[in-house]
């Protein structure tokens, strides 16, 4: 498109350097101070278009008609001035309408060989009628070109638009995942926590009530933790990233968690843990695999054991979340949907089969990641 309008720009100088020139040639052939007026009524309207003024039809077709009348006049009193009729066709189908636009060629056409077939003879015919051709051939070529243009300046916004859109949607989906991922599962566990704790004051056992009110006090505190960060990391653009614990301090936090809550529910859970260290944004992704796959265990699954593996295999890294529960069935929920669709960002798998919850994830993935 650059290239398109480069050939758009070279034409309209080119159009106003030929009125110059043969405006110029005209004055030195013949000087007439009409002459003077014609040039200085062509500058006071392309002048201001050039530099971006809109003018009105009317205002438009009442310019033109001055200055083809004052090239008659120039014409007929002399025959020098007479090829500015060649710019004049161009100026005619370029502003009027394209049947508009033809009349005024051939009304121009006719006026100049009535000067130049009577002086030169049939040679004085050929010459205007090839030019007024080349005329009107040259300005529907820069009306084809100036649609194109325009066409695909309007494409590219378009496209802007929809790639703002697009970038929009995909920052909220985002965002989403991170608050479902923390804070949103952090007070789900909350919920489920004050739930056994109102059975634990009917039940007026004071130790084990303590330790669930001990248990919401640390979900709480990580929750805040989290938010924190979550702050943190989306103010500014994202330029303030907090230092971040390894993976397996990571993972056995979570592990931990995930036991206290279940024992806090008056359930046991053991989770051992086999991680790897993983760094970078990986190691993002592998943990947010974890704390979905012990999410769902603490409370769907009902299992005493779990099983977490998070292994590097070359270029991939492998994690693996099983329980001995009832496994999962049913449709997909929001969390296992984001975290589906995180992973394939990152340009990874995710499957679910029965107890297990498993992933690969390339090792070396993009921070935009």
């Amino acid at each position: 498109m650059q290239y398109t309008n480069r050939i758009l720009a070279v034409l309209r100088v080119s159009l106003h350097i030929l009125v110059a020139v043969l405006l110029l040639v005209g004055l030195i052939a013949d000087f007439d101070p009409l002459a003077l007026v014609f040039g200085a009524c062509y500058l006071a309207g392309t002048a201001p278009y050039n530099r971006g003024v809109e003018f009105s039809t009317r205002a438009t077709w009442a310019w033109l008609a001055v200055i083809v009348e004052l090239w008659g006049w120039l014409a007929y009193r002399s025959e020098a001035y007479v090829w500015l009729e060649f710019p004049l066709v161009m100026l005619g189908v370029f502003l009027l309408p394209t049947a508009a636009g033809l009349a005024l060629s051939a009304v121009l056409l006719a006026a100049t060989l009535a000067i130049t077939v009577p002086a030169s003879g049939i040679s004085g015919a050929i010459g205007p009628a090839i030019g007024t051709v080349l005329a009107v051939i040259i300005v529907h070529s820069y009306t084809m070109l100036r649609g194109e243009a325009e066409h695909y300046k309007q494409l590219a916004l378009e496209l802007e638009v929809a790639e703002r859109s697009r970038g929009a949607a995909e920052e909220r989906a985002r965002l989403s995942r991170e608050v479902h991922d923390t804070m949103a599962q952090g007070l789900s566990s909350i919920v489920l926590l004050g739930r056994a704790l109102d059975k634990q004051l009917d039940r007026d056992t004071a130790d084990a009530a303590r330790e669930i009110l001990t248990t919401i006090r640390e979900v709480a505190a990580e929750n805040r933790a989290e938010a924190r960060r979550f702050v943190a990391v989306n103010a500014e653009g994202g330029s303030a990233q907090p230092p971040r614990r390894t993976l397996p301090e990571q993972v056995r936090e979570l592990a931990k968690a995930a036991e206290d809550r279940q024992r806090a529910l008056g359930e046991t859970l053991e989770v051992q843990v086999n991680v790897v260290d993983v760094v970078g944004p990986a190691a993002e992704v592998a943990e947010r695999v974890v704390r979905e796959g012990l999410s769902n265990v603490v409370r769907h699954a009902h299992a005493t054991k779990a099983v977490v593996t998070v292994d590097k295999l070359g270029e991939t890294i492998t994690v693996d979340v099983f329980d001995n529960g009832r496994g999962m069935s049913g449709p997909e929920g929001f969390g296992l949907r984001g975290l589906r669709a995180r992973v394939e960002e990152a340009g990874g798998e995710l499957s679910v089969e029965g107890n297990v919850l498993a992933a690969t994830i390339p090792a070396q993935l993009k921070e935009a990641q």
